[in-house]
């Protein structure tokens, strides 16, 4: 559920709910699309559950 701020205009709402009609129609298309995403992000998908598990505690430099 996503709650938009009042300071959001109408327009920007409108671009919203159009991306996410359009996220609506691929995942019907093809759900392994959409379950697979984000697909050029530089991480595909994050492991939350190992984070949580084995967390790395200390900052190492790069």
């Amino acid at each position: 559920m996503v709650e938009p701020t009042e300071s959001e205009p109408r327009a920007e709402l409108d671009r919203f709910v159009a991306a996410v009609r359009a996220i609506l129609a691929e995942a019907e298309r093809d759900p392994e699309l959409v379950k697979s995403a984000p697909h050029l992000a530089p991480r595909r998908r994050l492991d939350e559950t190992r984070a949580a598990r084995q967390p790395v505690l200390r900052w190492t430099p790069a």
